[in-house]
């Protein structure tokens, strides 16, 4: 009898891992962004939130209509270190180019796939330049 209590007791546990653990695993989704495109666009920095869970770059794009903030997320923080981002290299009002999947409904920002500063060298995401060709360092 107890070995069948704990058989139940088991199997209840797994399904209360398994439910508590959706949520994380629908939080990586990345079926907001277009996956078939990379666009690149310039802009000045405005900010960069080097923040858990994700980083985000926000940028100051101007066109006929004025002034607009795009922002681009990224990926952890740990992941970007990793991948030669040093916040320091990001100078808010710097103009920086930057290339990310867009959002699916046009809204203004995407998934962040390389920013590229005005003296030529280029950061890339973790999940790669999005230009294919698989770089994932600087260059």
């Amino acid at each position: 009898m107890a070995r069948k209590a704990f058989g139940i007791v088991g199997a209840v546990a797994a399904l209360v891992a398994t439910a508590l653990a959706f949520p994380a695993i629908a939080h990586h989704s990345y079926a907001m962004f277009d996956q078939t495109k990379v666009l690149y666009l310039s802009g000045a920095l405005k900010e960069l939130e080097f923040v858990n869970p994700h980083v985000w770059v926000n940028v100051i794009v101007t066109n006929d209509k004025g002034p607009a903030t795009w922002q681009f997320e990224g990926g952890a923080p740990t992941q970007m270190v990793r991948l030669g981002w040093v916040k320091e290299d990001f100078k808010s009002g710097e103009n920086v180019e930057i290339g990310y999947r867009p959002m699916k409904d046009g809204s203004r920002g995407g998934q962040l796939m390389s920013v590229k500063f005005p003296d030529g060298h280029r950061v890339c995401s973790n999940r790669g330049c999005g230009d294919g060709t698989g770089q994932m360092l600087n260059n």
